[in-house]
């Protein structure tokens, strides 16, 4: 199972949030992260996402400016 890892590119690289999210919501102003064995939801407002690397299961979100 390939499950995604979550960074944050910033200005002096990327800074890792999430691993093992099954699923990833976009909703408005938010993008909800959940893992396989939790219905809670990692929250990210004002992000946007910049790349999904489905072979290497990495997901790059960045800051809204």
């Amino acid at each position: 199972m390939c499950l995604l890892k979550v960074y944050l590119e910033e200005e002096n690289g990327k800074k890792f949030i999430a691993k093992d999210i099954a699923l990833v919501i976009k909703e408005e102003n938010m993008i909800k992260l959940y893992k396989l064995e939790t219905e809670n939801a990692i929250n990210l407002e004002n992000i946007d996402i910049f790349s999904i690397d489905t072979i290497n299961s990495i997901m790059i979100v960045k800051s809204k400016k």
